[in-house]
């Protein structure tokens, strides 16, 4: 996958549910944290792999191709920005099944508390 933007040394990209509120905040938040421009934001329609990916996650990848799904990905993300947000890593200290099954509820009740709208954000990075 080869995509062109002005970032030219990213950590890695994510990829996102435009159309949900709740994850155009935190990508809002993302993008204001993270000032050395290390992360390329993509809604999730771009993302491209032949291996089977699940509906309800985010993505990230790193830029030596390693894929993360789910809590997985938001610790690896909250980690490649570096500063204050490396001991994201603590996130580590928790089981998978247990980190993967919050993000799951929160995923799923995500409509009860933030409506669906129109991402709000630009699809390049900076």
């Amino acid at each position: 996958m080869s995509i062109l933007l002005k970032n030219k040394l990213p950590k890695g990209i994510l990829y996102y549910d435009a159309p949900c509120l709740m994850c155009s905040n935190a990508i809002q938040f993302l993008r204001k944290k993270d000032k050395h421009n290390r992360l390329i934001i993509l809604p999730i329609t771009q993302y491209t792999s032949k291996d089977s990916m699940p509906l309800d996650s985010v993505v990230f990848v790193t830029k030596h191709k390693q894929t993360y799904f789910y809590s997985t990905a938001v610790i690896q993300c909250l980690y490649a920005i570096g500063g204050l947000y490396t001991f994201a890593l603590i996130g580590y200290c928790i089981p998978k099944f247990l980190r993967d099954a919050l993000y799951k509820v929160v995923a799923h009740n995500r409509n009860r508390f933030f409506k669906y709208s129109t991402c709000s954000l630009p699809l390049n990075n900076k």
